[in-house]
């Protein structure tokens, strides 16, 4: 695999709730849930998106994430929301999504987006979910642009809190050495549950 400089990565791990069956999707969307996660600070102050950005969100879920980032994004953004769920993708469509949230029913693995389109791709609790990620990390480091950010966020592995078992949890170690299969440095962690208000 060829190495490609990726600058301003940045690693977030954050414990919360996650229910799986679609049929329960609201409880994603629980204001509760929302004012925990924070999607707006995280966006803004921490990964930067500002008007214009493209972004993907990969596992996009109810569009807890994708929402607000199609809001920072502008008009003259974009964000992909990709998700191989048919029923979630019509979850979030019913919401009215903005013009600029591009829903894709993809795997996350190989999602069919250009080369080098992102300035920021999000993985938010899906690298526990899925088969090989360090495949998902380099189908997002193929979309990112030479100055792009990559954001993870996921359960902390050593607190027994709602979410996955522990035993599923990802260790900050482990997201490392998915990073260094495809030539990444983990270059900066934060620990997003202690920046709770």
């Amino acid at each position: 695999m060829t190495s490609r400089p990726v600058t301003n990565r940045i690693v977030l791990l954050i414990y919360g709730r996650k229910f799986f069956d679609t049929k329960r999707a609201q409880k994603l969307d629980n204001a509760g849930r929302i004012k925990d996660l924070r999607p707006q600070e995280l966006f803004k102050d921490v990964a930067g998106i500002n008007t214009g950005n493209i972004c993907v969100d990969f596992g996009s879920g109810t569009g807890i994430f994708a929402l607000p980032m199609a809001k920072l994004a502008g008009s003259k953004g974009k964000v992909y929301a990709i998700d191989s769920s048919v029923e979630i993708l019509a979850y979030i469509k019913a919401k009215n999504p903005p013009s600029n949230l591009v829903l894709v029913q993809s795997d996350v693995e190989r999602t069919g987006l250009d080369s080098q389109i992102a300035d920021i791709c999000l993985l938010a609790f899906i690298l526990h979910e899925v088969k090989e990620p360090a495949r998902v990390i380099a189908e997002a480091i193929r979309l990112l642009k030479s100055n792009g950010r990559l954001v993870i966020v996921e359960w902390k592995a050593e607190l027994d809190s709602p979410g996955p078992p522990q035993g599923k949890r990802i260790s900050r170690e482990q997201i490392g050495r998915w990073f260094r299969q495809v030539d990444l440095n983990l270059e900066r962690y934060i620990d997003w549950s202690h920046n709770n208000t």
